[in-house]
């Protein structure tokens, strides 16, 4: 246990140093995001008229900041091991830590944790230039913050396995943007416009019943019936743990894979 929270600490403070000092890098990334939307706010307000976007303005705005927190979750089970390879460190950190599944979930919590002030940062922007707040009340907070960490949680277990991957053929740089360009639909898919049965075999995909639930909360300013959101949380529960114990078996044995063929330290 004392080793885990040693591991925690020293995440926390690498995730820190490399915010401070490498600033521009994050910045940039929030302005390529932020313009990317403006392009996209634009160009929909030009087709559809601001009468017909005014109506979705506010679920447009979960959705997009919902993908910009996808992409730091399978980012970071990913693109990071890839990274560590090319640098010649991956052996190294898959020596030393007691479990490496596990020291993926804590990289995941802290630099999710960190990358948290970004997409707060993100929303605000958007929020200021689209002239739409949304409506977060002292009701709606817990809830919100649930369904924040159990979407992000099936999002880390699904970027799980496209680390294992990662682990196993070095470069699937090409397959993370496929992915991410997925998950950028699955945020603007409206469940209640998809026909059965393919409602609930869309809903049970990573991101999409997390960012249902949030425009449900926000964008209407007050939470659904009890009943409904207990159930439609209880359902995203149940999905997050299915991707999380799956991420985590196919990480394993893709582990297993590079550790028995040496490719651990070799790029």
């Amino acid at each position: 246990m004392i080793r885990w929270l040693k591991i925690v600490r020293a995440e926390l403070i690498r995730d820190l140093k490399i915010s401070v000092r490498y600033p521009l890098d994050l910045a940039t990334g929030i302005f390529i995001l932020y313009v990317l939307f403006m392009g996209l706010f634009m160009g929909a307000k030009l087709l559809a008229g601001n009468q017909a976007l005014a109506g979705n303005l506010g679920g447009v705005v979960v959705g997009y900041t919902m993908w910009f927190f996808a992409i730091m979750a399978l980012n970071t089970m990913s693109m990071d091991i890839e990274s560590e390879a090319r640098q010649g460190t991956l052996e190294q950190v898959a020596l030393y830590a007691p479990d490496f599944v596990g020291l993926m979930w804590v990289r995941a919590a802290t630099h999710l944790t960190y990358g948290a002030g970004a997409v707060i940062i993100l929303s605000l922007l958007i929020q200021a230039t689209t002239g739409h707040y949304l409506m977060l009340s002292w009701r709606t907070l817990v809830p919100v913050v649930v369904v924040l960490v159990l979407t992000v949680a099936g999002l880390c277990g699904f970027g799980l396995i496209l680390g294992g991957l990662s682990l196993v053929f070095k470069r699937i740089g090409q397959l993370s943007a496929l992915v991410q360009f997925s998950m950028f639909f699955l945020a603007y898919t409206d469940l209640a416009q998809v026909q059965p049965p393919w409602r609930e075999v869309v809903a049970h995909l990573p991101l999409a019943r997390g960012v249902h639930i949030l425009k449900s909360l926000l964008v209407d300013g007050s939470a659904p019936a009890e009943m409904t959101l207990a159930v439609a949380i209880g359902w995203l529960l149940l999905d997050s743990l299915a991707y999380a114990l799956v991420g985590s078996l196919v990480f394993r044995m893709c582990e297993r894979v590079a550790r028995s063929q040496g490719l651990l330290a070799h790029y």
